[in-house]
């Protein structure tokens, strides 16, 4: 079980607290953009109680209402206030239900802060175990939130998940999108070097690293992955012309254990040995949301980008070829930065001279 270290404030700066920390429930090792549960440590022996006792209940799951979901924070950023939806109250809380015909019906309570500004939708979903609680409750939320878009015409989303303990009504598990914790210290002066021939594939990664849309994010790592099969036959072309006996990086290896730490199944990773073989498992879910609607055996196949199970799938299998598609364009770059890149005749830009480095629209045939 993984630990993030948050220091909670208190109201008294004269007593000393320590700090609070949360535990990574699921998946076993999460990468940054990737839904994960978290618990404070403290709520860990209730909630394993939950668990093991397997009663039957109804449970209380609200849902943080944004226009975003931060990428990037540490531990304190799943707990901290961010909202933004511009949906004001005139009841606080105000129940309503979406109805979807016949005795098919849920209700919402909506609960806002002091300002009438919507907080948190909240909806009862009746389960014997937590995290299947969880896995009920995205889909409701996310059709309503859907409707309000469809209605409103506003960019509403599920920043976090909160499952309420029936004890204390304290929150017993966030289901978040794990923040990026990496930071940059920059300066004195310097520079970064860019391989011309692998700019497009950084766009496509930073596109991937910014979007918290696991179904986008896929699809990105595919176009990364598949981008690399025409970067191995440039480089290949330019050992040619340069003679460079130097082999090729093969394509990365995977261990099946590391795959069962993404949070796949065990059946899932059997077979998938390089990542080649984890781009062709993942064709049939990168088809689905690439063509919403395609045919296998006779069948029509769609994935309901509401549904909280394909939101996990997606955010597992996203995380992991993203990961294995960096790691093997970073191979190829490594290898062309070592072999292909020649900065003889290249110029030094030093900062005393650069005015003589203006972006101008005649180096893009703008004029």
């Amino acid at each position: 079980m993984g630990v993030l270290d948050v220091c909670n404030e208190t109201p008294n700066p004269d007593v000393a607290r320590p700090p609070e920390r949360y535990c990574i429930l699921r998946p076993a090792d999460p990468v940054a953009g990737m839904l994960t549960a978290v618990a404070l440590e403290s709520k860990t022996e209730e909630l394993k109680s939950f668990e093991h006792n397997r009663e039957k209940r109804i449970w209380r799951v609200r849902g943080v209402v944004s226009d975003h979901i931060p990428m990037i924070g540490d531990a304190s950023t799943i707990t901290a206030p961010s909202v933004f939806n511009r949906v004001l109250l005139n009841e606080n809380p105000l129940t309503i239900y979406l109805h979807a015909g016949g005795r098919s019906a849920i209700y919402f309570d909506l609960l806002a802060n002091s300002q009438r500004e919507l907080e948190f939708v909240e909806v009862r979903v009746e389960s014997n175990l937590p995290s299947t609680a969880l896995l009920l409750a995205r889909r409701p939320l996310n059709a309503l939130l859907d409707v309000m878009t469809r209605n409103f015409n506003l960019p509403l989303c599920l920043q976090r998940l909160e499952l309420l303990s029936p004890l204390d009504n304290s929150v017993l598990v966030y289901q978040v999108y794990l923040p990026q914790s990496n930071s940059i210290e920059a300066g004195p002066l310097g520079g970064i070097m860019q391989a011309p021939p692998f700019a497009p594939y950084d766009a496509i990664y930073r596109e991937a690293l910014v979007s918290s849309s696991p179904f986008y994010r896929l699809l990105c790592a595919t176009r990364m992955y598949e981008g690399t099969t025409s970067i191995r036959k440039w480089l290949r072309e330019k050992c040619v012309e340069r003679n460079v006996q130097e082999r090729l990086p093969p394509d990365p290896e995977i261990s099946p254990e590391r795959l069962l730490r993404f949070g796949f199944d065990p059946d899932f990773a059997k077979g998938i040995r390089k990542v080649q073989d984890l781009f062709h498992r993942l064709k049939d879910m990168r088809d689905a949301v690439a063509h919403f609607l395609i045919e296998r055996e006779g069948s029509d196949l769609h994935v309901y980008l509401a549904e909280g199970a394909e939101l996990e799938k997606y955010s597992t299998a996203a995380a992991a070829l993203l990961y294995y598609a960096h790691l093997t364009l970073e191979s190829c770059r490594s290898f062309y930065t070592h072999h292909i890149e020649n900065l003889r005749g290249s110029v030094l830009p030093m900062v005393q001279n650069r005015d003589q480095f203006i972006v101008r629209a005649s180096d893009f045939g703008l004029e």
